[in-house]
């Protein structure tokens, strides 16, 4: 996508089925899906109002509102917010998250939740969003991917550390300790914490580097104990073979 075009315009029944990988529209993979991320989130974090900035079909947002979470949702495109379940329609709103949110909406939340969104605006946009993201919770859950360079509407794919170091900017630090690989191997919890210092911050961060090495060294343990017992039972068969 070389020119910059209005975001409106590409979020399409056409999108949703085939240019975004898994289709969208089968609601027998995506609704257990966000049914699992909606129970896991309440079990970590408990929120009472919930955020879904870029909801599409609204599946997180009904799998919260299910639980008995209030749970809200923002997205640009008509089409896909035309999918939504009728009991959240009054909770979801098409609208671009660069804008307010409407009068009726909550101002603050619990949690915001961003799936697979952030990468599909420029990157002026993306910096915008994420100020607005931290007006509105001081809990941000964000899953960008960090190699899908593939898909047009992906003009605004970064690392990892490009993330951290934007939420940063705002005392938002990203939760070590948390796996939310259940969502993407990209998905990130970042807090707001106006007091940490850089001293807490670095034993942090060290403390996560201490831990990843040793768990490295054990998969590779694992992998040669694995591989050795894959050799020796071939060796038996070629043994019977030859024999």
């Amino acid at each position: 996508m070389s020119e910059r075009v209005d975001y409106k315009t590409l979020y399409t029944m056409e999108y949703y089925k085939s240019g975004c990988g898994t289709d969208y529209t089968k609601k027998d993979i995506w609704i257990p899906f966000f049914d699992n991320m909606a129970e896991r989130i309440i079990a970590k974090y408990a929120p009472v109002t919930v955020l879904d900035m870029g909801c599409a079909f609204g599946y997180l947002v009904s799998a919260l509102r299910n639980k008995g979470v209030q749970a809200y949702g923002i997205d640009i495109s008509e089409y896909a917010l035309s999918q939504a379940d009728e009991k959240i329609k009054p909770y979801v709103k098409t609208m671009s998250a660069l804008d307010e949110l409407p009068d009726y909406f909550p101002k603050k939340y619990d949690l915001v939740v961003s799936i697979e969104m952030i990468e599909h605006l420029y990157a002026d946009d993306g910096l915008k969003v994420i100020k607005k993201m931290t007006e509105y919770s001081d809990r941000i859950l964000i899953s960008s991917t960090d190699n899908d360079f593939t898909e047009p509407t992906h003009v605004n794919v970064q690392p990892k550390e490009y993330w951290c170091e934007k939420f940063a900017e705002y005392n938002y630090f990203r939760d070590l300790e948390i796996d939310l690989r259940f969502i993407s191997p990209n998905a990130y919890l970042f807090e707001r914490n106006d007091n940490i210092t850089v001293q807490e911050l670095v034993k942090k961060y060290e403390s996560v580097i201490k831990i990843e090495p040793l768990e490295v060294s054990r998969v590779r343990m694992a992998a040669g104990y694995l591989l050795s017992g894959r050799l020796s039972f071939i060796k038996k068969i070629v043994k019977k073979v030859i024999k």
